[in-house]
C-alpha cells in the first residue's frame, strides 16, 4: 500500500465515522447549497462527499442525481489540494475536457470547490458550485465566501456527529440502569434523573433537580449542590429533610476559600469520598461536628464553563452510616448527572460553533436567519468598501485583520442592536423599531473610526436600510431590499 493509499484509507475511515453517507436529505445542508446558488449566481451547488469509488451528494441543488463515479468527480481533485479549486472553463482544462459530465449532461463548464476539512485535518469532500457556462474570474472575496460556507458545512457535520455520540452515550446509560433493577427505589430514582436529562435545562438546573430527587429516595437529612471556581466555593442549592438537617445547615460556612475542605479534593481527583463517624476523621470541622454530622458523602460532577460541581449528602442520626444501596444510588446517579450535564454542554458548544463566524466571532448567516428575526424592526446591509484593496495590497491576513477590527467595533451596538457577518465583506445590523434609521450611520461611523485608528486609515463602508414588516414580509426579503439600497448607495458614491 502506498503512502497515498494509506492516507485515503484514513480519510475514508474518518468519513465512515461521521455516518452521513446515504442518509436522507436534511434541511440545514440543503439551505447551505441554496445560499451558495444565490450568493454566486449559479444554477448548481453540491455538498459532495468523496467515497472509495464514488462521490455522493449530501445536498444537491440543480441536479437530479445523488452520486457519480469517483473517476468523474471534480471534487476528488479538490480534496487533493489545500485551497479552493477553480476551473473557469472545463472544456479547456486537460483534466476534464473529456469528462462525461462535461461532454454530456449536465455539461459542466465552470466549477469551484472548497474542501470540507475536519478539525483533525481530513478532507471529506467539498462544497462546490457549478455553471453550464464558463466564468472569466473568481475573486478573492469569492474564494473567502466559498471557504466560509464550507466551514459551515463542517460545523454542521460536527454537530451531527456530536449528537450521534450523545445518543450512543444515552443508550449506554440505559444499559447501566438495567443492572440496578434489584432495588425498585434506585431504579425509579435513576429513571427520574434520566428523564431530567431529556429536558432542555441548563446543566446546573439538571444537577440541582436530580440531587433533590436522589436525596429524597436515599433518606438523607441534608443535601447540597456546591459550585467551585477561582474565587472559592459556595452552595448553589441545598435541601433539609429533618430538624437536625436545618440545624446542620446553619452551622455550615456560606463560602469556602479556594482549596479549603473535602469538596475541593473530590473535585480535583474526580473520586467520590464517603465518611462514617465524621467526628473521628482528621481535620473534622468543629462546627460540623457540633451540628451532629455522622455520615457525609461528596461526589464529583465535573466542570462546565468556569464552574466545577460537587454534590454532598449528610446523615445526622446517631450511629448512621452509608449502606451499599445508598452508595450504589449515589454513584449511579452522579454518573447519570455527569452525562446529562455533559450532553447539555457539548450540544451548546456545538450549536454555538455552528452559529458563529470563526474569523470575527459574530453570529454568522445561519444565526442571522434563525435568531436575528424580530417581530418588527430595521435592518441594514453593510459592505466594507475596500476589503479587496486591502487583500490585494497587504494579503489576506491584513484583510482578516480589517474584518476582525470592524466586527469588534460593531459589538458596541446601540440599545437592542445586533450585528452579524453574513458573507465575505457583508454584515447585517438589526435595530428595534423604536430606533431611527440614522442610528445605523452613527453605529457604522463609530465602528469605522475605531478601524481607522487601528491602522486602516482609508476604511469605509456602504449600507442600505429596510424596515419590516412595513416594507418586507420576512427577513429574507427585507435583506434583499436592504442589499439593493446598499448597492444603489455604492453607485451614488462612485459617480
Amino acid at each position: 500500500m502506498t503512502a497515498g493509499q494509506a492516507g485515503d484509507e484514513q480519510r475514508l475511515a474518518t468519513l465512515a465515522r461521521y455516518a452521513v453517507l446515504d442518509t436522507l436529505p436534511e434541511h440545514t445542508f440543503d439551505r447551505i447549497t441554496q445560499i451558495a446558488t444565490r450568493l454566486f449566481g449559479v444554477p448548481i451547488a453540491l455538498i459532495s462527499l468523496v467515497d472509495k469509488d464514488r462521490q455522493w451528494f449530501k445536498a444537491c441543488i440543480g441536479l437530479d442525481i445523488r452520486q457519480t463515479d469517483r473517476s468523474l468527480s471534480f471534487c476528488a481533485h479538490t480534496i487533493m489540494g489545500e485551497d479552493v479549486m477553480v476551473v473557469p472553463d472545463a472544456t479547456r482544462d486537460p483534466r476534464f475536457a473529456d469528462n462525461g459530465l462535461v461532454t454530456g449532461a449536465p455539461h459542466i463548464r465552470f466549477y469551484a470547490g472548497a474542501p470540507l476539512v475536519t478539525p483533525d485535518g481530513f478532507k471529506l469532500g467539498s462544497l462546490c458550485i457549478i455553471d453550464t457556462r464558463p466564468h472569466a474570474d473568481f475573486s478573492a472575496e469569492d474564494h473567502a465566501s466559498l471557504t466560509d460556507l464550507a466551514g459551515v458545512v463542517v460545523s454542521e457535520l460536527e454537530l451531527r456527529f456530536t449528537k450521534r455520540q450523545l445518543e450512543t452515550e444515552g443508550q449506554a446509560r440505559a444499559q447501566m440502569m438495567s443492572f440496578l433493577r434489584e432495588s425498585q427505589a434506585v431504579n425509579e430514582a435513576l429513571l427520574g434523573v434520566n428523564n431530567l436529562a431529556q429536558l432542555d435545562l441548563p446543566p446546573q438546573d439538571i444537577a440541582a433537580f436530580a440531587t433533590e430527587l436522589i436525596a429524597q429516595v436515599a433518606g438523607v437529612d441534608w443535601a447540597a449542590l456546591i459550585a467551585l471556581d477561582s474565587s472559592g466555593g459556595r452552595t448553589v442549592a441545598s435541601w433539609t429533610y429533618s430538624e437536625n438537617g436545618q440545624s446542620f445547615a446553619q452551622h455550615l460556612p456560606e463560602r469556602l476559600r479556594p482549596g479549603e475542605g473535602v469538596a475541593w479534593t473530590v473535585a480535583s481527583n474526580g473520586q467520590p469520598h464517603y465518611v462514617n463517624q465524621y467526628a473521628d476523621t482528621p481535620n473534622a470541622a468543629p462546627g460540623v461536628v457540633q451540628a451532629g454530622a455522622q455520615a457525609i458523602a461528596w461526589l464529583p460532577l465535573g466542570t462546565y464553563g468556569d464552574q466545577t460541581y460537587v454534590v454532598s449528602y449528610a446523615m445526622l442520626r446517631a450511629g448512621a452510616s452509608w449502606t451499599a444501596r445508598q452508595r450504589e444510588l449515589f454513584g449511579a446517579s452522579a454518573n447519570a448527572i455527569r452525562q446529562a450535564m455533559s450532553m447539555r454542554e457539548l450540544t451548546r458548544t456545538a450549536e454555538l460553533a455552528a452559529l458563529t463566524d470563526p474569523l470575527t466571532g459574530l453570529g454568522n448567516r445561519r444565526a442571522f436567519m434563525e435568531r436575528g428575526a424580530l417581530t418588527a424592526g430595521l435592518l441594514a446591509a453593510v459592505d466594507l468598501d475596500d476589503l479587496k484593496r486591502v487583500n490585494d495590497e497587504g494579503g489576506h491576513a491584513s484583510g482578516d485583520d480589517l474584518l476582525r477590527l470592524f466586527a469588534q467595533a460593531l459589538t458596541a451596538a446601540p440599545q437592542g442592536g445586533q450585528a452579524y457577518r453574513i458573507g465575505g465583506d457583508e454584515f447585517a445590523l438589526l435595530l428595534p423599531p423604536d430606533q431611527s434609521p440614522d442610528a445605523f450611520a452613527d453605529w457604522i461611523g463609530a465602528a469605522l473610526t475605531q478601524v481607522r485608528a487601528g491602522g486602516f486609515r482609508n476604511a469605509s463602508a456602504s449600507h442600505g436600510v429596510a424596515r419590516w414588516p412595513e416594507e418586507a414580509a420576512d427577513m429574507g426579503s427585507c435583506l434583499q431590499l436592504a442589499d439593493s439600497r446598499l448597492y444603489r448607495h455604492k453607485r451614488e458614491r462612485t459617480h
